[in-house]
């Protein structure tokens, strides 16, 4: 990548960004979450955690560096608000983070340098606007230099060690087994582990998420030890293993199939894989206690996301579905790879890994092409009962439609509803039996009057909203 021609980009574009942005623990275990420290926040940090034995788990695949203790990033020119991916090692990445830092030092003049940032807050990145400033270009440095001055002063011993993911994903599976290398001969009461990303949200808690699981099991093998080695009764052993590491927490959440992580695909690896059944219990629990309130104290819970991307794609106009598309995608395809690896680590870790989880899904090999093909069966489109439209228009019918309509507008509000009465209620919901009550209305008024209302909703650049399309009616 030619980083003289990509753009530098503040981390935290919004206000004063806390020094430890987003940090979190996960409940029960040594495994921390945050969002990229600013350079003060590293001393916070340090002040946060214990004297045992840290290891800073990197999982941007970007190289980062700091002006004026503030964390930034290159983006290509043409893609603002989209983390670049850089091929290759850890090596070339970190090569690259020093080529970075001079890169910023040889766009400096008059004592500044020039960076952007998002105007303002917006999840999808088509609603974001790149603006750029000018910023006094002091304290130049690259991230690994202020990790390994952490190890020489606030945090001794520190062990760093890049993972990186790619954005959204659990790819490449390689990382799985980097984390692997660095935790499976490490106590899993005290070594404490440290996971970072840009914002804390994505990245970090997949990472997170795949410690608690290694952390657990590596638990159940030492409570199962203590069994064997009669220290302990088995029934004492099998009811902390079940309540720490497998029965689901309270949750109304549990009573929605997708908040419970049932789509297709998931079924059909469950069942071409019974083990995976097991894998995935250990799974959930481990995505709840990483995942957002009340289950855990997290950014994002990895499971449930998909669906609550889901709303937002089927709330949003057909320009902006396209990104939220991705991410779900992309995420029903994180969520496999974690029930596998949860499956993995089941059967793998007690004998000390001396398998890889790569090896494990060349063993598996279909399950690539499982995931690759079923990623995207979702329903994209909702399926609206079609002999209620047909009611509908039947009662719109004929010259006196204009003041029939007022009596029907309830009517196409129970049909919005009866279509999205699994969506909870709130601002989601109302946009989306807002939209298909406008749709239906446009399918059920007569022809010539539905294209009258289409031109002059172009004509006049009017929003096609259910409150304009009456309006046009009876007006």
């Amino acid at each position: 990548m030619d980083l003289s021609t990509c753009t530098i980009k503040l981390d935290h574009s919004l206000g004063t960004p806390e020094p430890c942005l987003n940090w979190r623990q996960v409940p029960g275990f040594p495994v921390f979450g945050t969002g990229q420290p600013t350079e003060p926040g590293f001393v916070q940090i340090a002040e946060k955690l214990s004297k045992d034995k840290i290891i800073w788990f990197n999982l941007r695949q970007e190289p980062v560096a700091y002006i004026g203790g503030l964390p930034v990033a290159p983006r290509l020119a043409d893609q603002p608000h989209v983390n670049v991916e850089v091929p290759g090692s850890s090596a070339d990445v970190d090569a690259m983070e020093v080529k970075l830092v001079k890169e910023i030092s040889s766009r400096e003049k008059d004592g500044n340098v020039e960076v952007h940032k998002d105007a303002g807050f917006a999840e999808n990145p088509m609603d974001r606007e790149d603006v750029a400033q000018s910023v006094k270009l002091d304290g130049l440095k690259g991230l690994n230099e202020i990790l390994k001055s952490c190890g020489e002063t606030s945090m001794p011993g520190i062990s760093v060690v890049r993972v990186p993911f790619n954005e959204q994903r659990a790819v490449p599976v390689e990382c799985f087994d980097v984390i692997i290398k660095a935790l499976s001969s490490e106590n899993a009461a005290t070594t404490q582990c440290v996971f970072s990303s840009q914002l804390g949200s994505g990245r970090s808690s997949l990472g997170m998420v795949i410690a608690s699981i290694l952390k657990a099991v590596q638990m159940i093998t030492k409570l199962n030890k203590m069994v064997e080695a009669g220290m302990a009764q088995k029934s004492w052993a099998d009811n902390i293993i079940k309540t720490k590491f497998e029965d689901p927490l309270p949750s109304e959440d549990n009573k929605d199939a997708f908040m419970r992580g049932e789509f297709e695909v998931i079924k059909q690896l469950l069942e071409k894989v019974p083990e995976t059944k097991a894998g995935k219990v250990l799974a959930d629990k481990m995505i709840d206690i990483c995942g957002t309130p009340p289950e855990g104290t997290g950014m994002q819970n990895l499971r449930k996301i998909i669906i609550q991307m889901k709303y937002k794609y089927d709330a949003s106009t057909e320009d902006k579905q396209t990104v939220w598309k991705t991410m779900i995608i992309n995420y029903i395809e994180r969520y496999f790879y974690l029930i596998c690896f949860a499956t993995y680590v089941k059967e793998h870790e007690a004998e000390g890994f001396k398998k890889t989880f790569v090896q494990w899904l060349d063993e598996h090999s279909d399950l690539k092409a499982m995931i690759a093909e079923g990623k995207d069966k979702l329903e994209w489109t909702r399926k609206v009962d079609q002999s209620r439209v047909e009611e509908l228009r039947n009662k719109l019918a004929g010259p006196d439609y204009k003041e029939k309509l007022g009596l029907l507008v309830s009517d196409l509000y129970k049909l919005a509803f009866q279509t999205y009465h699994d969506i909870p209620r709130g601002p989601i919901k109302d946009n989306l039996m807002r939209k298909l009550a406008c749709k239906t209305l446009m399918e059920i008024l007569p022809s010539e009057e539905s294209s009258r209302i289409q031109q002059e909703l172009v004509e006049k650049k009017l929003s096609i909203d259910f409150d304009t399309v009456v309006g046009l009616v009876v007006g």
